[in-house]
């Protein structure tokens, strides 16, 4: 016999709730404990006294229909075990319950005790399957994160001093040779940790919530994340008619990204890529094309399978940019494809829902698209900057001294927190009593123990005092993911490490407190007059 469940009834007529008692009681194989609920409010308040394994709602009660309260019951507990129940059977109503959540849909006339039963356990089933397959979800997410951040770690570190040792003029052009076998394996390596991680994440997502998307727009961004690789192979670049659609704007990112970062790399040519858009009904066909040799009819499916290749090792790459792109346009509800150019080149069709007439929204800004920057401070209105970087690395802080300051010879003054908490206290117990922030600029890691990243500008958010300090995270991760959180928690930029002078200097444009001028052989980063003296830092 079935252990105990629990039941609840909701109905307002109490000979419906004596009929279902009766039916249950009748059931040989299992023991069911019955409370009851006359409406919507009383089922709330007994749901959450005491959670039923199973709820039987009636489709229609007095005030409100079922649906309403089983909108209610579902966002106090998602994952109740709702069962319908109704006077009179229709599709309509089943497909209309079904898409609310409920678990199951029965008619009051088709009842009998077994077919209640079998109902009411296959929803208990159901329940328990899906917390398993939630709990699955989790692990695989924490699983992508370690493998974002924490796999990452060690292996930059290898590469960033191995990068300082191959520039040494005592090394022999062996060791040199040696060294850049080093380079190239932990390249691979970190790429295959980057693929690996971001294709778990896809397929751990449920449904996207999908809004407007300039898909011009999220080329201009695919052209700004691959500049180092169109101005190295001296590709062509051109976009027409991009409209907008309903998506993800990071994911469609990715997706542009890889088709594009693909094209480039398997060009033997002067790659040329093409992107253009037509629509058909409802639907975008975005259209990119190249001068590649071009793909073979029978390969074009396996392609988007995970870790095939059609190329040796003599070209880098890892087997999972296309199939990445094939379940990113999945998620949309679309769809990707392969065909072929002639003579030669390729064509990677994807289809992607266009944005209703009545959702598209204005991509200028609220200033009119005008550039209100003003002019950064100059020498003699201003001072040296104080930098705070808050990382718990060693390894990390000596790689920023010696890249950026003793290779790049910028200078500043660098003070460094452990970890958020200590940075947090530092801040507080050193700002202005006019409001004024100690410090110009504050770089920040994000995995760190105690007081991660994304917590620390949530905190500075929180703070009048300290909200207006310019943040940039300093950050292994490359995931857009974290980039957009921490755009939208307020970072003024990010970095990925370990830090260059380039990247530095597109930091800087973005902050108006801040210059870097040059001084002889060095650079001098400057921040405004009227600011606290430098902080002392242990």
């Amino acid at each position: 016999m079935v252990d105990d469940c629990a039941i609840l009834i909701v109905d307002d007529n109490a000979d419906d709730r004596e009929f279902y008692r009766r039916m249950l009681s009748r059931v040989a194989e299992a023991s069911y404990g019955v409370r009851e609920a006359e409406n919507g409010d009383e089922a709330l308040v007994l749901s959450a006294e005491k959670r039923p394994d199973c709820i039987l709602l009636d489709y229609s009660l007095p005030g409100r229909d079922g649906i309403g309260v089983l909108e209610e019951i579902l966002r106090q507990d998602p994952t109740a075990n709702v069962v319908m129940l109704t006077g009179q059977g229709s599709e309509t109503i089943a497909v209309e319950v079904m898409k609310a959540g409920a678990r199951d849909y029965l008619t009051k006339d088709a009842l009998s005790p077994q077919t209640l039963h079998w109902c009411i356990q296959n929803a208990i089933m159901h329940g328990d399957l899906e917390a398993k397959l939630e709990q699955k979800r989790q692990s695989l997410e924490i699983f992508t994160r370690a493998m974002a951040h924490d796999l990452k770690e060690p292996l930059r570190t290898i590469k960033s001093f191995s990068k300082i040792l191959q520039v040494s003029p005592t090394l022999s052009d062996e060791d040199r040779e040696l060294l850049d076998y080093v380079l190239g394996a932990a390249d691979h390596m970190e790429d295959l940790i980057v693929k690996v991680s971001g294709f778990t994440k896809l397929e751990v997502s449920g449904e996207l919530d999908l809004k407007p998307v300039a898909l011009s727009s999220a080329m201009e961004r695919v052209v700004s994340n691959l500049r180092e690789q169109i101005a190295t192979s001296g590709a062509s670049i051109s976009s027409t008619g991009l409209p907008e659609v309903m998506g993800d704007q990071t994911l469609l990112v990715q997706l542009l990204q890889n088709l594009v970062s693909n094209a480039i790399r398997y060009s033997t040519d002067r790659p040329e890529v093409r992107i253009s858009a037509t629509s058909d009904g409802s639907l975008c066909r975005l259209v990119v094309e190249d001068n590649g040799p071009g793909i073979d009819p029978e390969h074009r499916e396996v392609i988007f399978q995970p870790f095939k290749r059609l190329v040796g090792r003599g070209i880098e790459g890892t087997g999972l940019g296309l199939a990445i792109c094939r379940r990113i346009a999945q998620l949309h509800g679309g769809s990707i494809r392969c065909e072929g150019n002639e003579p030669r080149g390729s064509t990677f069709v994807v289809e992607l829902p266009l944005t209703p007439p009545a959702a598209l929204v204005s991509t200028n800004s609220a200033n009119g698209g005008q550039d209100t920057k003003t002019a950064p401070p100059s020498a003699s209105s201003s001072r040296l900057a104080e930098v705070l970087l808050v990382e718990d690395s060693p390894a990390d802080v000596q790689l920023l001294k010696i890249k950026l300051m003793q290779r790049a010879k910028v200078n500043f003054n660098l003070h460094v927190a452990a970890n958020g908490r200590e940075a947090m206290r530092l801040l507080h117990e050193r700002s202005a009593t006019d409001g004024v922030p100690a410090v110009d600029l504050m770089l920040l890691d994000i995995n760190m123990p105690i007081m991660d990243g994304f917590e620390v500008l949530d905190a500075l958010s929180a703070d009048t005092q300290l909200k207006s300090i310019p943040v940039c995270i300093l950050s292994t991760s490359s995931d857009e993911d974290d980039m957009q959180r921490a755009r939208n928690l307020g970072a003024s930029a990010y970095m990925i490490k370990p830090p260059t002078l380039q990247q530095f200097r597109e930091v800087l444009d973005g902050l108006d407190s801040l210059d870097l001028q040059s001084s002889g052989d060095s650079l001098v980063l400057y921040a405004e007059h009227n600011r606290r003296a430098p902080i002392i830092t242990a």
